[in-house]
């Protein structure tokens, strides 16, 4: 098996894997709250990848390209580390759960799917960057799917509710990160960028619930049945951890765009879960909505990279 195959099962395992946590985290609410999941998860998560880090660096697996100094001359990337702990990842994932006790897990997969449009639309903002028509129409057609999701008469939870702007504030809350995430990977490397914002994660999340008086003993939960046990082990091992190395394996062997493209599997892959292993009903209305939510995406990232190697042949045209 060559390389570039590798490289695709490496993603499209990804693409699955990533659309799984809200599946697995649901038998873990039963008996916790969903900021103490949150400070558990992000716990495992930099623990997992100290480990991953230190056997990396000293294999030679991992380069080690920058220190992270903790001082007031690296004040500026400690802030935005924090930030992109604290909200890109500890927030992202706490209103994703909490997002749980109104919704449906694939109706929570399917929000979480407009992530990349909610990216591009931070650089749209930030950055000055600039959509395609075709793009425009994609990413309206996303969001038509999600309507179709929520407005679906036969759905669970009756409709749209409360449960959906928590869950599209998560995919929010990830979204504004990924630039500051993408500036600091290039400065300390991506495995050591994800290292130090699940530790502030951690942090951040163990002092908020320290402050608002939350019961931590709660967390003993996860050891209550083997398969919560496994459950915090896909998402924190699996999912914060493993995955990553996973992830950045994928998009040596098939680039940022193949990657990205096996990404826009994760609803569908929170569908499929949700209604085997949580047993949520199957319609028409809402397998409508995930077939246009999962093609609206593919298109998006097609004219998106259609855009990008246009403006380079501009650019080298220019050059010559």
């Amino acid at each position: 098996m060559n390389r570039t195959t590798m490289g695709w099962i490496a993603a499209i395992f990804i693409g699955l894997l990533w659309g799984i946590p809200w599946i697995v985290g649901t038998p873990i609410l039963e008996v916790m709250d969903a900021q103490v999941l949150v400070w558990a998860r992000y716990t495992v998560a930099f623990i997992t990848l100290a480990i991953i880090l230190n056997v990396g660096i000293a294999s030679g697996k991992i380069e080690k390209k920058r220190d992270f100094k903790l001082n007031w001359e690296n004040r500026h990337d400690i802030v935005w580390s924090a930030a992109c702990g604290i909200i890109g990842q500890g927030a992202f994932s706490f209103l994703s759960f909490l997002s749980l006790d109104y919704i449906t897990a694939s109706e929570n997969g399917v929000i979480q799917g407009l992530i990349p449009i909610l990216i591009l639309t931070v650089g749209f903002f930030r950055h000055n960057a600039r959509f395609s028509t075709m793009q425009m129409v994609a990413a309206l057609g996303a969001f038509v799917g999600v309507a179709i999701l929520v407005m679906d008469p036969n759905s669970e939870t009756n409709g749209f509710n409360i449960g959906h702007l928590i869950c599209f504030g998560s995919a929010a809350s990830f979204a504004t990160m990924a630039y500051a995430r993408a500036e600091l990977a290039e400065k300390y490397g991506s495995v050591a960028t994800m290292f130090h914002q699940f530790v502030f994660a951690s942090i951040g999340f163990g002092m908020y619930l320290v402050f608002t008086g939350a019961d931590l003993s709660s967390a003993l939960g996860i050891f209550s049945s083997p398969l919560r046990i496994l459950c915090i082990t896909i998402l924190g091992v699996g999912i914060s951890g493993v995955s990553y190395i996973i992830y950045i394996y994928a998009m040596e062997r098939v680039g940022v765009d193949g990657t990205g493209m096996a990404l826009n599997l994760m609803p569908l892959s929170s569908f499929v879960l949700a209604v085997f292993a949580l047993g949520e009903s199957v319609t028409p209305m809402r397998l409508l909505a995930i077939a246009v939510v999962i093609v609206s995406m593919m298109m998006f990232m097609k004219f998106g990279n259609d855009k990008a190697k246009e403006e380079t042949t501009e650019l080298e045209a220019q050059k010559a």
